[in-house]
Formats: C-alpha cells, structure tokens, sequence
C-alpha cells in the first residue's frame, strides 16, 4: 500500500501562493548558484596538457571550484544569491518592513552584475600563477558555465518579478527623487536677539575701555 504524501497546510500554501513567478525563479536559480560555487569552475593546464599538480588554496588542475580560484568574485556571487533568497523570504513571511528600494529591482541589478561577472571569467579566466616556473593556463569547466546561467537566471526572476509587482526602474527612480524634493531642508535655528545694554551699562563699559 503506497503511502501518502504530507498535504501542505492551507497556511504554508497562501504563503507559497504569495510569491510570484518571477521571486520563485529567482529564488531558486540562487540556490543553485550557491550550489555551483562548489562545482569545478577552471581547470589548470601546462603547456597545453592538463597535469595533476597541486594549486594554491588546496585546488588541484584537474578543477578548481569558484572559492578556490576566483576569491572576491565568489564573495559577490554568494551576496548576490543570499539577496535573493533573502527577498523571497521577506515576502513569505510578509513583513510588514518596506524599503525604498523594492528587493525585486535589489535582486534583477545584482542578477545582472553575476552574470556580467561570470561572462567575464568565462572569456578571461583567472590567473593561477605558476608551477615549477612554468605558467599555467586556466580552462574553463562546467562550473562556470552552470554559475553563468544560474546568474541570469537571478537577473531575469529579479526583472520578471518587477513587472508582476507593478513596477519598473524608471518609476523607481521618479519616486526616489521625489522623496528627496519632499524631504525638509534642515534650517539652521535662529539666535534669539542681544538685549539691548542700558544707558548707565554703556557708561560703566566706556569707563573701562
């Protein structure tokens, strides 16, 4: 007798049900973002044969894994992948917090700027020093080519989840600009007037002068 699956509270589905298309796929592309920066991103070559020689922070030629060979570019992958799944859970737990910025436009630029970075390092790949005085030569592994689509998959939920929200760069910055027109300016306050000296002050300050 087959068992039967655990229904989802009504509950946990309305809060399903409140993310859109483009927050789950943004959602889910940097989980898998996160899991690809374990994958082999470059391998090493030496005078165009791959060798197994060991690189540094512990990498060897046959892969090394985005942590491994491309040090900050990693750090700003794994920003960009928490942004989104950060701004998936703000509106599962639908707090009543809202910034300026609305997470989605958050989530579609950093998209963008992983993508850009990781076609980058797929047509200009890192330098791995050397071994034995001879350079070695990065070859680009499935690592790469998996974070590059996982990337733009973040940039487009991100973009996609602005046109299901009703919004857009353009209103973005027209209401951004608008709050800094409404903000008051700071005046510097007044200092209350010097009350006037009196006739015999005036004598006892010229006697002294």
């Amino acid at each position: 007798m087959a068992e039967r699956r655990p229904r989802r509270s009504p509950k946990a589905r309305r809060r399903l049900a409140s993310l859109t298309r483009g927050e789950a796929i943004a959602a889910v592309a940097a989980v898998l973002l996160l899991a690809f920066l374990f994958f082999d991103w470059y391998g090493a070559e030496v005078s165009g044969q791959a060798r197994e020689i060991k690189l540094g922070g512990g990498a060897s030629a046959a892969g090394g894994n985005a942590w491994q060979t491309l040090e900050v570019g990693s750090v700003l992958f794994a920003l960009v992948a928490l942004a989104a799944i950060g701004a998936a859970a703000l509106r599962l737990s639908r707090a009543k917090w809202s910034p300026e910025v609305p997470p989605s436009a958050v989530v579609a630029v950093g998209g963008g700027l992983a993508t850009l970075a990781a076609l980058f390092r797929i047509l200009a790949p890192p330098d791995l020093g050397n071994f034995g005085g001879i350079p070695l030569n990065a070859s680009v592994q499935i690592g790469a080519y998996l974070g590059l689509a996982a990337s733009a998959g973040i940039a487009y939920g991100g973009y996609r989840a602005m046109g299901e929200r009703g919004t857009s760069f353009a209103q973005i910055a027209e209401e951004l600009s608008s709050r800094r027109r409404r903000r008051p300016k700071k005046i510097a306050p007044k200092r209350p007037p010097r009350p006037a000296k009196s006739a015999s002050q005036r004598r006892s300050q010229s006697s002294s002068d």
